[in-house]
C-alpha cells in the first residue's frame, strides 16, 4: 500500500492547529483504507517544531491507549530491531524506499492506524 505523508509543521500553524490537522487527516485516511502514515512534525530547530512534536507524540500515546491507532514510532527510533518498524513495513513496503527514515530523522514519525 502507498505511503501517505502529511506535514503538520510547515504552515506556521499553532500546536492546536497542527494536532487538529493530524486528527482530521488520520480519520480521513483510515476511512480510505490506509494503514500507515508518515507525519512530519519537526523537532524544534526553528522553535515551534519542538512543541508540535511533543504534543503530537502525546496525542499518539493517547490515541494508542484509546485503541484508535495501532502504534507509532518517532523516526529517530527507526532501527532494525524496532517492533513498530517491522509491523509498519509489513503493512506498507514503500517504507523500505524512504531514505529519510533511515537517517533517523527526529522531525517525523510513523503512525500505524
Amino acid at each position: 500500500m502507498k505511503l501517505i505523508t502529511i506535514d503538520i509543521k510547515s504552515n506556521r500553524q499553532t500546536v492546536a492547529e497542527a494536532i487538529a490537522q493530524f486528527l482530521v487527516e488520520i480519520d480521513s485516511y483510515k476511512r480510505g483504507g490506509f494503514k500507515v502514515m508518515k507525519v512530519i512534525h519537526g523537532y524544534g530547530s526553528h522553535g515551534v517544531g519542538g512543541a508540535i512534536k511533543d504534543a503530537f507524540l502525546k496525542k499518539c500515546k493517547d490515541l494508542k491507549n484509546a485503541k484508535k491507532i495501532e502504534d507509532f514510532v518517532c523516526c529517530d527510533k527507526w532501527t532494525p530491531n524496532n517492533t513498530v518498524r517491522k509491523i509498519a513495513i509489513n503493512y506498507c513496503p514503500d517504507l523500505i524506499a524512504d531514505r529519510e527514515l533511515y537517517l533517523l530523522n527526529p522531525g517525523c514519525s510513523i503512525v500505524i492506524m
